[in-house]
């Protein structure tokens, strides 16, 4: 989990490079942020931390992605944010 939240950090850090001209690269990000969401429950509190501090550096591109990509965003990133806030939603209720 370690290594698939490191690479989700770098992606996030350089999708300012290639959020113009590939969208195969954006899916991927979200590809990675989707396995993650997936195995949520199992992550440490430190990993929680890192995922929502890479989250607010990816809330900074959200609305371009909405703009450039509907699709993609309709069918993908949206029903993951659906998802995180579920998932946050939970934690905070259990703890």
């Amino acid at each position: 989990m370690q290594n698939l939240l490191k690479q989700y950090k770098i992606d996030v850090k350089y999708i300012k490079d290639f959020i113009d001209n590939d969208p195969v690269e954006i899916q991927e990000v979200f590809y990675r942020r989707g396995e993650i969401l997936k195995n949520f429950d199992n992550l440490t509190w430190k990993e929680v931390k890192e995922f929502l501090s890479i989250e607010k550096e990816l809330s900074k591109y959200i609305k371009k992605i909405r703009q450039k990509y509907p699709l993609l965003y309709e069918k993908i990133v949206e029903p993951q944010n659906e998802d995180l806030k579920t998932k946050l939603i939970d934690i905070f209720v259990a703890y």
